[in-house]
C-alpha cells in the first residue's frame, strides 16, 4: 500500500514582507499543485498549459505578480507596502 505525503500548499502573499516580497516555487511543487488541482489530469512536465494554470491561481490568491525565469521555476511577487 502506498502511503501519500503532505499535501502540498500554495504559498500565501500575506507571509511575505517589504524586504522579502518574493518566493521561488520549483518544479516539483508547481507540478504537485498542479496534480492535486487536477486529478484527472496529472502532468509530469511543467508545460505552457501547467505555467498558465499557475499564473492563474497564484493570481486568484493575491499575488501582484508571477515570472518564469525559465521552464521550471516560478518567481511569486506579492504587493507590500512600508506602514
Amino acid at each position: 500500500m502506498m502511503t501519500q505525503g503532505r499535501p502540498f500548499e500554495f504559498p500565501d502573499p500575506n507571509d511575505r514582507s517589504v524586504n522579502n516580497p518574493h518566493v521561488i516555487v520549483e518544479r516539483n511543487a508547481i507540478l504537485g499543485l498542479y496534480n492535486q488541482a487536477n486529478p484527472s489530469n496529472q502532468a509530469s512536465n511543467v508545460s505552457e498549459s501547467v505555467r498558465k494554470w499557475f499564473e492563474q491561481e497564484a493570481m486568484a490568491r493575491g499575488w501582484a505578480k508571477v515570472m518564469f525565469p525559465n521552464q521550471n521555476t516560478a518567481v511569486l511577487e506579492a504587493n507590500v507596502a512600508v506602514s
